[in-house]
């Protein structure tokens, strides 16, 4: 009996254990469900020996052990076939432009690669280097074959790379590699090949050190503040070398065609694709060889074919880091009359002092909350705002008459992204999202307290919207001082024909209203930064970036003629 009893006693406290037992078990097996979206998810160090293939090879072999896919387009397969994944090279299979090399595939520090240029049906040419890693990061740039261009070229270089920070963390660095080679497969194609240059988009030189780098050259790295800029790479002669990524261009010029019509016009515009140089970056503009899209204008209309060209890219030597800390931020003063306007941020000065539609440079801010000021040449407050800058964030502080004209600050957002949302949704009910390497992207702002309203127009009151202008209430009825924040810019087509800017006095229900003739128009051609940039003579019909165009000023018959209404261009892309 006692033995029972004892047994008895025990039977609660096992069930009890039991169902603690089940319910954790459960609780285990329960989990979150997430998405892993990376391309490559097992924990890989990379060496310090990266290959840049510049040269146009797809296939890898280490040490003897193939690593990529070694599939190859056939004439039934589609224009752009995707071939499986491999364990080093996920996505299509084959050899990209940059691969930094495991650790895990050096033995010793050593290793022999070999890539394999070919494709179906065409001998394979197989490239073989004996790598070795040290101290020193160090690029491989594999070259463009013989027969694809007119010289013998060395078939790789060993370059150095820079992973060190810059000094400045607000700033990225940067160097021009100049492997441009003769192109004699069209002899109607310009001459690019010589020293070249690395300038803004003006054309300005950036900096000594990245003047006139001869051709298998590179230049040292430079700093610059972390920016959103359109690098261009001119020649001794101050043309312009096209950028990857562009569309059909005439082989004389390296100029972009227009899409209308046939034979295509020039458009007078030489590719280079925006970016935004993130602080603490690292990057390379290679010039070298690349096939572009040309049309073939003795053929049928539309027809083209591909040839090769100089042309530049950028490559990031690092992997980009994430802007977290920093903000920029710029000022402009458009009170009519007042000049020497000084403008501070919790303090400190933001440029110098300012006249009347004049703007600083941009400055670098790190996040938080700021209290901004601007007082006269006499040191007498103007007015005041609170702005708070997020990460990787562009302001533009304006200072303007309000409704009323009382003077106001305005802090205006300005997305340099170059994203805009498309008109398709995805499987995940998003829309699309657009990115324009080469944007015409315009905001438009009513900052005259005498137009109550305010509508922009082109040509003889013709709507800016298209495609991508969808918003009516970015050039519509623009009151002063209120601002559009949803899609608030307007998208131009690099081949718009010429085209003229107009003010319209404008109401509620009546767009675009009554032409402001007292306000003198502007053409796309006002776009242009430097006209002598544009050496061959002719200009095109405007020039790409991102802008701000406002109404300021005064329409009163009283008015000084400085202080008349006018439109000012404001252009936050470098």
């Amino acid at each position: 009996m006692k033995n029972i009893n004892r047994y008895t006693l025990q039977l609660p406290v096992f069930i009890a254990l039991l169902v603690l037992m089940v319910l954790s078990a459960c609780k285990k097996n329960k989990q979150d469900f997430e998405y892993d979206n990376r391309v490559t998810t097992d924990a890989r160090k990379s060496s310090s020996l990266r290959v840049v293939n510049i040269g146009g090879y797809g296939q890898v072999i280490m040490d003897g052990d193939t690593l990529t896919s070694f599939k190859f387009a056939a004439p039934t397969d589609p224009a752009n076939p995707v071939f499986p994944g491999t364990k080093y090279f996920p996505e299509n299979g084959s050899l990209g432009t940059t691969w930094s090399i495991p650790q895990s595939l050096l033995k010793g520090g050593k290793a022999n690669l070999k890539t394999v240029l070919g494709g179906y049906n065409i001998p394979s040419q197989v490239l073989s280097i004996d790598l070795q890693e040290t101290l020193q990061a160090t690029d491989f740039y594999l070259q463009m074959s013989d027969n694809l261009v007119g010289e013998p070229v060395p078939k790789y270089l060993k370059l150095p790379r820079d992973v060190s920070a810059p000094s400045d963390p607000t700033k990225f660095k940067i160097r021009i590699l100049n492997l441009s080679a003769l192109v004699t497969r069209n002899p109607d194609m310009e001459n690019l090949i010589g020293p070249l240059s690395l300038t803004w988009a003006d054309g300005t030189p950036i900096s000594n050190k990245t003047n006139n780098i001869a051709p298998g050259q590179y230049s040292d790295y430079i700093e610059l503040p972390y920016t959103t800029a359109q690098l261009k790479v001119l020649t001794s002669a101050g043309i312009q070398v096209p950028g990857i990524g562009s569309g059909p261009f005439f082989p004389a010029t390296s100029t972009l065609t227009s899409g209308r019509g046939w034979p295509p016009e020039d458009s007078r515009l030489t590719f280079s694709a925006f970016k935004s140089f993130a602080p603490g970056g690292i990057y390379t503009i290679v010039v070298s060889p690349y096939y572009f899209t040309v049309p073939y204008l003795i053929g049928n209309p539309g027809e083209a074919f591909k040839d090769y060209q100089n042309a530049s890219r950028i490559i990031n030597d690092i992997s980009e880091p994430l802007n977290v800390t920093y903000a920029r931020v710029q000022a402009v003063n458009t009170l009519p009359g007042v000049n020497d306007v000084k403008i501070t941020m919790n303090g400190q000065a933001l440029g110098n002092a300012l006249t009347y539609t004049s703007h600083t440079d941009y400055q670098n801010y790190v996040i938080g909350n700021y209290t901004i000021e601007a007082k006269n040449a006499a040191g007498n407050l103007l007015a005041t705002a609170q702005v708070q800058l997020d990460p990787n964030t562009n302001f533009t502080l304006w200072l303007h008459p309000d409704a009323n004209g009382k003077a106001t600050i305005s802090p205006v957002a300005n997305d340099l992204s170059g994203v805009i949302p498309g008109i398709d949704a995805g499987d995940d009910a998003t829309y699309v999202r657009n990115k324009l390497n080469y944007p015409f992207s315009i905001r438009f702002l009513n900052l005259c307290p005498d137009v109550p309203y305010l509508t922009f127009t082109k040509d003889n009151g013709q709507s800016f919207l298209h495609n991508y202008n969808r918003n009516p209430a970015a050039v519509n009825n623009l009151r002063p001082g209120i601002f559009p924040i949803e899609a608030p810019y307007i998208q131009l087509d690099y081949d718009d024909m010429a085209y003229k800017i107009m003010a319209f006095r404008s109401q509620p229900g009546v767009v675009p209203g009554t032409w402001a003739n007292d306000i003198p128009l502007l053409t796309g051609k006002d776009l242009i930064a430097r006209p002598e940039l544009y050496v061959r003579g002719g200009l095109p019909n405007h020039e790409p970036g991102i802008y701000t165009i406002a109404l300021v000023g005064s329409t009163k018959a009283s008015a000084p003629a400085g202080e008349k209404a006018k439109m000012i261009i404001l252009k936050h892309t470098k």
